[in-house]
């Protein structure tokens, strides 16, 4: 609701002409605005109440917005040419993700179409490829078992993964087979630090440095930057064997040539 008192100055907003803000991302998922809101927001402005501001999102050429299209249309309607805006900075496809929150917990109530339409474009949403049903629902506002219905109607029983977080671990979990004896199961941590150890016992020498190394790594021993170190003096290392190698195989042939030269015997040519 608008209020006369002016609480911007608690917020990071902008000025930000209407020009640039664009309205056709599909970040808006009402199939239409309320002309008669619009009407009684736009009288409302010109007699000096002050709105929340708008949310859009900076791209660097344009300004998309995920939230407040009746608020925008009824600033148009009162005849302002700029607009107090929340300015968050991303791409177009940070808008859509904003804006299937959008009107969660204020503004007109969506129809049943107009969630189905936030439903499935959340779920067609790259975001949504690595969260889990109780994570989107979350998101967007509605109850689990409504985003679990239309997951699988919309995705069927193809391969599904999400992000999990175990302390400071996080992967991705393949869920298709979750309680349901399948085979296929992200492995622990403990798995793989037992098949590390196996592969080291198996592999030569050169090798086994090179699994250390990864292994450190991935367990949070190391961090990027001495796992890059390590790296190169791996290959530093064998860039240097094999120079050693090719010296030691060459030097008998250097020195036989070099007698034959000496001799005055000439060799055929190749």
């Amino acid at each position: 609701m608008p209020s006369r008192t002016n609480n911007s100055a608690e917020l990071k907003v902008s000025s930000v002409s209407i020009s640039l803000i664009r309205k056709d991302g599909e970040t808006q998922h009402r199939f239409t605005t309320a002309p008669s809101i619009i009407k009684r927001y736009a009288t409302l402005m010109k007699e000096g109440s002050v709105f929340p501001p708008i949310r859009v999102w900076y791209d660097g050429d344009y300004y998309w917005i995920s939230d407040g299209f009746h608020r925008l249309a009824a600033c148009e309607l009162a005849g302002q040419t700029e607009i107090k805006c929340e300015v968050r900075h991303g791409s177009l496809d940070d808008a859509r993700w904003d804006s299937y929150a959008a009107n969660s917990t204020h503004g007109l109530n969506w129809s049943a179409a107009e969630r189905q339409r936030i439903i499935q474009r959340a779920l067609e949403h790259a975001n949504a490829k690595l969260l889990s049903n109780v994570e989107i629902a979350r998101h967007i506002g509605l109850p689990e078992a409504t985003v679990r219905r239309w997951r699988h109607k919309l995705l069927g029983s193809g391969d599904h993964r999400r992000l999990v977080t175990r302390g400071q671990t996080t992967y991705s979990l393949i869920t298709t087979n979750l309680g349901k004896g399948g085979k296929q199961r992200s492995k622990s941590l403990r798995d793989l630090q037992k098949e590390l150890l196996s592969m080291k016992e198996r592999v030569p020498p050169n090798l086994r440095r090179l699994l250390v190394v990864i292994q450190h790594w991935a367990f949070g021993s190391a961090t990027s930057r001495d796992f890059v170190d390590a790296l190169s003096r791996i290959l530093q290392s064998q860039i240097a064997q094999a120079d050693s190698r090719w010296s030691a195989m060459e030097t008998p042939r250097v020195r036989g040539l070099s007698a034959q030269s000496q001799s005055g015997v000439q060799q055929p040519v190749k």
